[in-house]
């Protein structure tokens, strides 16, 4: 996401980053629901579901920037 942020201006490479992002996370919510599942008692599930949370708020700012980003130079 940082390399994303670093290239802001250029709308499309932004929300490419960000998508990059968000599936990475999406990974790894599955390898901790995996975890979950056959160490139960270990805290993954508590760990996948923040994961999850993340993933949605991650989701809605890439619909943000989709509808609301400028491209362009920033402003001075």
């Amino acid at each position: 996401m940082v390399e994303g942020y670093g290239r802001r201006r250029y709308k499309a490479d932004f929300i490419k980053f960000l998508i990059y992002s968000h599936s990475s996370l999406l990974e790894s919510t599955s390898q901790s629901e995996f975890l979950a599942t056959i160490h139960p008692d270990t805290g993954w599930n508590k760990i996948a579901l923040e994961l999850d949370s993340l993933g949605r708020k991650i989701s809605k700012f890439i619909d943000y920037v989709d509808k609301n980003w400028k491209s362009g130079p920033p402003a001075t």
